[in-house]
């Protein structure tokens, strides 16, 4: 499989957007005759293969790549990080922990690995606001569990952000999920000296968070968006209503990868973002 993200005629979607506007061309995120003519006179101008598609080579001399990810737990179990390195893929989130107690299983030596073939590699926590509702300090225990882990792997500057996989929380009370989140990201962030990442889909937007004050949803789309929307293309089909923008775009959750037995995560760094996610 080919990891390489590339616009062309046809496409729509903030990527098209962020190439017309490097081009000069009309910025309205659909990829016209317009924007491929204008493509193809800034190819001519860079001495790049002329062919109104950007691809790769294209959209790197722009500084708007847009790079490969996976997201890995324990299901993917022991994993060739030569191999995945070799394919192309050069940046890893991993699960680290989930809830109050659980420390994710193979972690550190998924860390190790990556790292020793220069895999760029972050951490993700799998948040449970819905476990213990009425404490009001769990979501405190559930970063301290995170960080206590995070310090163990160890976190360098240049490392992939922490993340926030937001997946769970309290039916009845959007509220209390959002605040729980926004508690933990703060303290993630202060102890980290980063602004996290939040996972999440639109269908568990619309379970846990939707319905919650519009003042804590707005903080919580004040940090970068993490997307499920599993489809094909350049852009997430199924999006939310909260963030007008995603960061990373998690496109297959059962693509094959060289290095990883069975299905794997897959995963888009939008264009020029890669920096911002990074521990400083």
């Amino acid at each position: 499989m080919s990891f390489k993200y590339t616009l062309r005629k046809g496409n729509k979607g903030q990527e098209v957007a962020r190439l017309q506007l490097k081009v000069g061309a009309k910025v309205d995120g659909d990829f016209g005759s317009g924007t491929k003519k204008s493509v193809e006179e800034y190819q001519e101008d860079y001495n790049l293969t002329v062919d109104g598609i950007a691809g790769p080579q294209t959209l790197d001399s722009m500084g708007i790549e847009v790079f490969p990810a996976i997201d890995l737990s324990s299901w993917n179990g022991t994993v060739d990080f030569k191999k995945v390195a070799a394919a192309g893929v050069k940046h890893v989130w991993i699960k680290l922990t989930e809830g109050t107690t659980h420390q994710n299983p193979g972690a550190q030596k998924k860390f190790d690995d990556a790292r020793k073939e220069g895999l760029t590699v972050g951490a993700y926590h799998f948040g449970r606001p819905d476990t213990s509702p009425d404490n009001p300090k769990d979501w405190e225990r559930e970063a301290n569990n995170f960080l206590l882990q995070l310090e163990k792997v160890g976190v360098e500057c240049g490392d992939l952000i922490p993340v926030l996989d937001v997946e769970k929380g309290m039916k009845t009370d959007d509220n209390h999920n959002v605040n729980w989140c926004l508690k933990w990201l703060d303290k993630v962030g202060c102890e980290t000296k980063t602004r996290p990442l939040v996972y999440t889909a639109r269908w568990a937007w619309q379970l846990y968070i939707m319905k919650a004050d519009k003042d804590v949803q707005n903080d919580l789309s004040s940090y970068p968006l993490w997307l499920a929307s599993y489809n094909s293309g350049v852009e997430p089909a199924r999006k939310t209503a909260l963030w007008d923008k995603w960061d990373i775009w998690q496109w297959s959750g059962s693509g094959a990868v060289p290095g990883v037995k069975g299905k794997c995560d897959q995963n888009w760094i939008a264009g020029g973002q890669l920096n911002k996610l990074r521990v400083p």
